[in-house]
């Protein structure tokens, strides 16, 4: 059984039923005006989620809501604690109950096999004290309608409904694994995306769905509307699918949407009068180095090895140096007493690890020290620079 994290008169742990009104109290002063959560919004633990407290002298001062997500790498699919609506009563902030807070997530992440962590910040630097890092790029994209690409729709387009999940899973999953961050969804998690409390159309284009966006119709003429999701499998589903769109919006100003770095729309569109703003970070945070590694799952073809050292403060274990060996698909993690090829901070292996930006990139702004240019070249080849990515918002 873990132990609580503590620390004089401060103590974190899962939430209890006798802990419903602090909890709620606490959120209420941060994130709904004061005012008190009705009885059916309020919940010891969601679904598909578990919300922790923290107590300061027998009082509860703190709490946030940990979300069971997972996150690609690739292939590969690594469980993922999406930490959400962290709050600290305003009289005791800066006190220290949010640190023990943050804190204690990172070990009990680790200790319970949740290998990484993923939020939103209302502040990227108080999160970066706890080893997290802005890890990909999302492009908010603006297009004037008069501006909008003139495509030829190729693949037939049909409008579903959020009952349809299942149709635009394997659109979506392909769309995940090409990119790393990406939570893989469940039934749940779909009906949570999609079953939001306004009426939501899906617009899709292909047989099996090769594209598909999520729109919430809005009537007023000449408004900018924003496309809640965006996905695509294939180029020609993301062509077939922008000329749906353009239709769409053919009595709009403007349409916006999300997509990640390597999205098409920068690389082939482009055009005057588009505006492109990087919206909305996630950072991430690895709790657990070896055992992250161990999940990769690179190309069975490709071979090598390296030795690693991590800076981690929070967790001394994550230090190393580890001695990885990779083949035939499989990944080798072993504690080394080897000097190391290379180095970096817990921060910047988050990055690297998930690829964006890339070992290189880090490399290139002096970000990880590296003493063999072989190995190097062995670690890059294990964790491609790759574009990282988030649909889900929490």
């Amino acid at each position: 059984m873990y132990a609580p994290f503590s620390m004089p008169d401060i103590l974190v742990r899962p939430v209890e039923e006798r802990d419903d009104d602090g909890m709620h109290l606490v959120w209420s002063l941060t994130y709904n005006n004061g005012d008190p959560y009705p009885a059916e919004r309020r919940k010891i633990n969601p679904k598909g989620s578990q919300n922790y407290v923290t107590e300061c002298d027998g009082q509860i001062a703190a709490a946030c809501n940990v979300l069971d997500l997972t996150a690609t790498r690739g292939d590969a699919v690594l469980k993922c604690g999406g930490v959400a609506a962290v709050a600290v009563l305003p009289e005791m902030r800066r006190g220290g109950v949010g640190t023990a807070m943050m804190s204690w997530l990172i070990s009990h992440f680790r200790e319970s096999g949740t290998s990484l962590a993923s939020l939103y910040a209302f502040r990227e630097p108080f999160y970066r004290k706890f080893g997290y890092e802005v890890a990909g790029k999302r492009y908010k994209i603006t297009c004037p309608i008069h501006r909008w690409p003139k495509l030829k729709e190729v693949l037939p387009a049909r409008r579903l409904i959020p009952g349809d999940w299942k149709a635009l899973a394997p659109c979506y999953t392909a769309f995940s694994h090409r990119r790393s961050g990406m939570n893989i969804r469940t039934e749940s998690q779909w009906q949570r995306v999609l079953g939001e409390n306004r009426p939501l159309t899906i617009y899709a284009v292909g047989d099996p769905v090769e594209a598909y966006a999520v729109v919430s119709h809005v009537t007023n003429f000449w408004t900018t509307d924003h496309i809640s999701e965006m996905i695509w499998s294939t180029q020609e589903g993301y062509e077939s699918l922008l000329t749906v769109l353009g239709g769409l919006g053919i009595n709009k100003t403007a349409l916006s949407w999300f997509e990640p770095s390597d999205g098409p729309f920068y690389t082939d569109f482009l055009d005057q009068g588009v505006e492109v703003l990087l919206d909305r970070p996630i950072m991430y945070r690895v709790t657990d180095v070896p055992g992250c590694l161990r999940l990769l799952k690179p190309d069975p073809a490709k071979s090598g090895g390296f030795v690693i050292q991590i800076e981690d403060a929070l967790v001394p274990d994550n230090n190393g140096p580890w001695a990885l060996k990779f083949g035939k698909g499989v990944v080798e993690v072993d504690k080394s007493s080897l000097p190391p090829d290379l180095s970096m901070d817990i921060r910047h292996f988050n990055q690297g690890f998930l690829g964006e930006p890339g070992l290189p990139q880090l490399a290139a702004t002096g970000r990880i020290k590296i003493s063999s240019a072989s190995a190097f070249n062995a670690a890059c080849t294990l964790m491609p620079s790759q574009s990282t990515y988030c649909m889900d918002f929490f």
